[in-house]
């Protein structure tokens, strides 16, 4: 099921299935991808507890062996409705049996988005509900319509950083693994990146060491969005390699496994960890720039 949420400027919905934004609308014009699945059906899912792809798609906490799917597990599970009010639509998953089969730890996730004027704030919330430290790696992968508007190619738009970047983008290998000693891609005081397909040949964009705490969608005319993420370390850009009409800006707390992992989930990078009854809260803003 789909919830609305609006203000006199802009208006949302989201679905209970992953608390997953499908929809920003601002005078008529549509700002997140609407998810064909010719392309990737998805719009804006939050990763956790893993980012991206884990080697063989397993990993071991203490010496057990468990199996996580790509991007985690919460974008597959349906959340409570937890109700709207004023600017505030909240969702909340607790984990279960299914969960602890995969991720051996209870937990609890509350998603929450605000409006603001132009800006929606989608926050998430994770607490540890187990008895034992939890360790786990977090991010957002919303993918916004490029272009925006009727009349204009993918390559009228660019990507503004707000703090020049420069940068290795390492290799992503055919298990989807990361291999930085091959990197892919070099940036030198990246200011703007004018977007074309062909850089996505080689999969995604990363900088694990994103300097910008915002980037900027633009195109020919300075009409876009605003992307902010405060407390996110890595910000990889991803389209498909071929004519899908969107580009994803993903926020990272972590993110794929190393090529040459040994497996074990605490020697991730980024790795966040939890004692029992604490949480952690990361939040990312998109502001429609008209």
């Amino acid at each position: 099921m789909r919830r609305n949420l609006s203000n006199d400027k802009i208006k949302i919905e989201v679905a209970d299935r992953g608390a997953e934004l499908k929809s920003l609308l601002c005078d008529g014009v549509e700002y997140i991808w609407y998810s064909d699945a010719k392309y990737w059906n998805y719009c804006s899912p939050f990763l956790f507890p893993v980012v991206g792809t884990l080697k063989d798609k397993k990993t071991k906490f203490g010496e057990t062996e468990y199996s996580i799917p790509q991007h985690g597990l919460i974008r597959y599970r349906d959340f409570s409705y937890l109700g709207t009010s004023n600017n505030k639509i909240s969702f909340e998953f607790i984990s279960d049996d299914e969960t602890y089969v995969s991720y051996p730890f209870k937990h609890q996730v509350n998603i929450n988005y605000y409006l603001d004027n132009y800006q929606v704030k989608a926050e998430i919330i994770i607490k540890n509900l187990d008895e034992k430290e939890m360790l786990f790696n977090l991010g957002g992968h919303p993918a916004f319509n490029v272009p925006l508007y009727k009349n204009e190619k993918f390559t009228d738009y660019r990507v503004v950083f707000e703090k020049e970047e420069t940068f290795d983008s390492p290799k992503v290998m055919p298990n989807a693994t990361l291999n930085f000693d091959e990197p892919v891609l070099h940036f030198e005081n990246l200011k703007e990146l004018n977007l074309r397909k062909e850089m996505f040949n080689i999969d995604t964009i990363i900088n694990t060491k994103v300097k910008s705490k915002s980037v900027m969608l633009l195109n020919k005319e300075n009409k876009g969005l605003k992307f902010s993420y405060p407390k996110f370390k890595t910000l990889a850009i991803w389209t498909p390699f071929n004519d899908a009409p969107f580009v994803c800006l993903e926020p990272w707390i972590g993110y794929n496994d190393h090529h040459d992992t040994k497996g074990y989930f605490k020697d991730k990078d980024d790795v966040i960890t939890l004692k029992p009854n604490e949480t952690f809260t990361a939040e990312f803003m998109i502001e429609i720039i008209k």
